[in-house]
């Protein structure tokens, strides 16, 4: 008997010692990995935010994150909405994001930008777009699917690719590991606040790989049905750039989307003057708004969407919230841009 008691101890103290270790190791891939409070991917905000409580979600790259900004969106349309692109992210990721944030979100809406159908499978940002999503199924598929293979121990086990941090650790990174993220004043927007004269329009080189295309396709068109299926309006569009895809390739991929049944589809560059964008000021650079630009194809966007759409914004929305996140736009938008240059080398 008492042997048996002495090994029922032994078991719970290695029991206990296990669970103190990975709790342990948990919180330290807590604190050193990455904090994400702009440039896409900010899922450590968006959960933040009240379930079912946007309206409108969008979703793709850089195209996304830096032109659309959700308190103007607000403004126009009384609409809530979040960001929650990534940079260069696939179709497949985007996906994989939407079917992530709809465990959280009912939105009427889901827009996606299409840039991303000419994407190679894996871009350089594979450690953020996946390595800032929650932990779970998604972000599993994530890893084995959309990762290149020499990441996916470091996506698995984070503390391979961030054990080095120890030294950079901030007070943010401390707060956010012990306290959690907080609401984004910007809803996943990320403001750029610098105007860089216009080089003209120019266009960019394609991805030619076939395959990858069509992969990216059945992910379209899986986005499509997931939508439908939950009562959502699926929105493809193309982002208004200076730098853009050839015209030829983005025509056929539009013709394609437009015969999706069920999807709706706005060509950002085909009506590039109907929000007055100036490209010798409203640009960041060739393929990104800056704030003022992105002021004015949001409210762009909120005009069509309300003559196309008829949305209504839904009765139970924090009004107190968005007139914060507005406040925090207009305050942003009362400084002046910057006029870009050049790094001096």
């Amino acid at each position: 008997m008492r042997r048996l008691l002495t090994r029922r101890r032994e078991a719970l103290a290695l029991v206990s010692v296990l669970l103190a270790l990975a709790l342990a190791l948990a919180f330290m891939t807590r604190l050193t990995t990455p904090k994400q409070h702009a440039y896409g991917s900010v899922w450590g905000h968006f959960l933040q935010e009240e379930p079912d409580s946007e309206d409108v979600l969008f979703f793709g790259s850089s195209l996304v994150y830096c032109d659309v900004a959700p308190a103007a969106l607000w403004e126009t349309t009384g609409l809530s909405s979040f960001v929650m692109a990534g940079p260069e992210q696939t179709i497949p990721m985007t996906a994989l994001y939407l079917r992530e944030a709809l465990r959280t979100q009912s939105p009427q809406a889901v827009f996606v930008e299409l840039t991303g159908m000419f994407y190679s499978r894996c871009t350089n940002y594979t450690k953020t777009n996946v390595g800032q999503m929650p932990w779970g199924y998604n972000r599993l598929a994530a890893t084995f699917t959309e990762a290149e293979p020499e990441v996916r121990a470091g996506l698995l086990f984070p503390l391979l690719f961030y054990h080095d941090r120890w030294s950079e650790l901030t007070a943010d990174d401390w707060t956010v590991a012990l306290r959690g993220y907080s609401r984004d004043p910007l809803a996943g927007y990320t403001c750029m606040r610098q105007w860089r004269p216009s080089e003209g329009f120019q266009v960019r080189p394609p991805d030619r790989d076939p395959e990858n295309f069509e992969r990216s396709w059945a992910s379209l068109v899986q986005i499509r049905d997931l939508c439908l299926s939950r009562g959502i309006i699926p929105v493809f569009y193309v982002a208004p750039t200076l730098l853009r895809v050839r015209q030829a390739d983005m025509d056929a991929l539009l013709a394609r989307v437009r015969a999706l049944e069920g999807a709706r589809v706005l060509d950002g560059n085909a009506v590039f003057d109907s929000p007055g964008l100036d490209e010798s000021y409203d640009f960041y650079d060739s393929l990104h708004l800056n704030l003022a630009g992105a002021r004015k194809f949001t409210e762009f966007l909120g005009g069509w969407i309300r003559s196309e759409l008829a949305l209504r914004p839904a009765a139970a929305r924090d009004a107190a919230l968005w007139r914060a996140r507005s406040e925090y736009l207009r305050a942003l938008e009362a400084q002046p841009l910057e006029q870009w240059k050049p790094k001096e080398s």
